[in-house]
């Protein structure tokens, strides 16, 4: 049984709170609608929100823009809980294509919402980080993320290094992103079969002992004067050239 986190968030937006509304993994708390605001006027939110299955509170404008000042609402705030999932799914039986993306020491919320968005773009099964030395998701992490946190499955671990430890006893290859002297190129890695791509902040890295329990290294060579990637433009390009390589192979 896999416990679940139940924290409330607030989503803004009308495209984004369309989808979540349409989604089935969330408890919707209450909807916030200003009144001639272009959320209040969409067709698609008025089908939603007129159902009768979601609590509404519609609020004159101006106390509205006072409420959510220096946000962009659109004209519409979602208070929501959604679970965080505590436990990784048992993945020993599956033989075919999984690849999951472990987050060390990923502090910035904006860099952890890019890189939700770019996982699901790129068909990552999953994204799991510490409960500790990690930013934690929030609402700047999920806005950030436009929506892709709905179709991601996202695990807050307690242990990260004892979290890859069980996924290589069920035949993962755990794959960490580095720039050390014995990592390999990223092109030259098979990311094939069961994988773990293990990804560090900017500063700071993967840590030593995370670090030593990958089975290999990657690197991404710069050609220019700056040292290293933005972290989520660095998961870009891994997890799309395991993309490349899947897409090649069938």
């Amino acid at each position: 049984m896999k416990k679940q986190k139940q924290t409330k968030f607030q989503l803004f937006g009308i495209n984004s709170c369309i989808a979540l509304l349409q989604s089935t993994k969330y408890t919707i708390n209450l909807i916030y609608v200003a009144r001639g605001s272009r959320a209040d006027k969409n067709s698609v939110l008025e089908k939603q929100l007129k159902n009768g299955l979601f609590p509404v509170e519609l609020i004159p404008k101006k106390q509205f823009d006072q409420q959510f000042s220096g946000y962009r609402t659109q004209g519409i705030v979602v208070n929501f809980s959604g679970p965080v999932v505590n436990d990784l799914p048992d993945f020993k039986n599956q033989t075919n294509q999984v690849c999951l993306l472990a987050l060390d020491q990923i502090e910035d919320p904006q860099n952890l919402g890019q890189i939700i968005r770019t996982a699901e773009c790129a068909g990552i099964d999953g994204i799991f980080f510490p409960n500790h030395h990690s930013a934690s998701i929030s609402a700047v992490v999920l806005q950030v993320s436009q929506g892709a946190f709905m179709h991601m499955p996202l695990y807050e671990v307690n242990n990260l290094r004892e979290t890859i430890a069980q996924l290589k006893k069920d035949d993962f290859w755990i794959i960490g992103m580095e720039n050390s002297i014995d990592a390999k190129p990223w092109t030259k890695i098979d990311y094939s079969g069961k994988t773990v791509i293990v990804v560090g902040s900017e500063g700071k890295g993967i840590r030593e002992k995370v670090l030593a329990a990958c089975d290999f290294h990657a690197t991404i060579p710069m050609q220019g004067k700056t040292n290293s990637l933005n972290v989520s433009a660095a998961v870009s390009a891994i997890l799309f050239e395991r993309l490349r390589q899947i897409k090649e192979a069938t």
